[in-house]
């Protein structure tokens, strides 16, 4: 009995041995977001999501599932098998396909007003991720803003 239990806990200790210890999980952002294609009951969104690779080694994305709110309400969906490697310590934009009811629409065009697109819109983005380097799914939550007027400020600084 006591064989099987050191078998055991070797055999485990050597299942982990290929997952990095030290490993973060790589952030996500919103990039850009482009019309593809409207419908009568869903439309069709080019998202590009800036995703971070915080680690000193290579990562490939297998996966990625995320709801995008845009100003507090729900705007598109997607899940994305888009394999992806990103270098350490680097970022890349991937275009994930992402689809949005046309009731989601409708709620978008009432709320969100040309003063508010000046601003920038709030966003925040849901989901999970899938790499090379983990089994299991990783969950992500950011909020920003996206577009409004980037000038830099005028004047001097102190």
């Amino acid at each position: 009995m006591r064989r099987l239990w050191v078998l055991l806990v070797m055999f485990s200790l050597a299942a982990c041995s290929g997952l990095p210890l030290n490993m973060l999980a790589p952030r996500v952002s919103v990039a850009t977001v482009d019309l593809r294609q409207f419908g009568v009951l869903e439309q069709h969104f080019d998202v590009g999501l800036r995703v971070a690779n915080p680690n000193d080694f290579d990562l490939t994305i297998e996966a990625l599932e995320f709801d995008l709110e845009v100003n507090g309400r729900a705007f598109a969906k997607s899940l994305s098998r888009a394999a992806t490697k990103i270098p350490a310590a680097s970022s890349a934009v991937l275009q994930i396909d992402a689809i949005m009811q046309s009731k989601n629409l409708i709620e978008q065009l009432r709320t969100l007003t040309p003063d508010t697109l000046k601003q920038g819109v709030a966003y925040r983005i849901r989901g999970r991720i899938k790499t090379d380097q983990f089994s299991r799914w990783l969950p992500f939550d950011h909020s920003g803003v996206y577009g409004g007027d980037t000038k830099p400020p005028t004047g001097q600084t102190v």
